[in-house]
């Protein structure tokens, strides 16, 4: 199994690529989806995606956004490394891998 680990920039302003971006995004949804199955704490990664909201950009914005519409649709992800989409199901595995990119982010921005 190909697994995302997607690098967000904790630096305001500087925009990510646009496949950096649509990766976090859908990297996103893979954290929701584990969030609805329970296998990780609920209503942390909205929480994340607010604390991040004032280092991203618009275009980083609007490309998560992208991202997370189609990894909630599709249930993939965008591996950003390889440029292709891939599925994603949560289970205890991927989803413990998704809280630790969560709680790499949380450190990065010191919450």
């Amino acid at each position: 199994m190909v697994f995302l680990i997607a690098a967000i920039p904790i630096v305001p302003a500087q925009a990510m690529s646009r496949h950096v971006a649509v990766s976090a995004g859908s990297f996103f949804a893979a954290a929701s989806r584990c969030e609805q199955q329970n296998l990780i704490t609920p209503g942390q990664t909205d929480e994340l995606l607010t604390a991040l909201d004032a280092y991203l950009s618009k275009s980083d914005k609007i490309n998560m956004a992208a991202g997370r519409a189609r990894g909630t649709k599709d249930s993939q992800v965008f591996v950003e490394a390889e440029k292709k989409w891939v599925s994603f199901t949560p289970d205890a595995t991927s989803c413990y891998r998704v809280q630790g990119v969560l709680d790499d982010y949380r450190a990065q921005l010191g919450h």
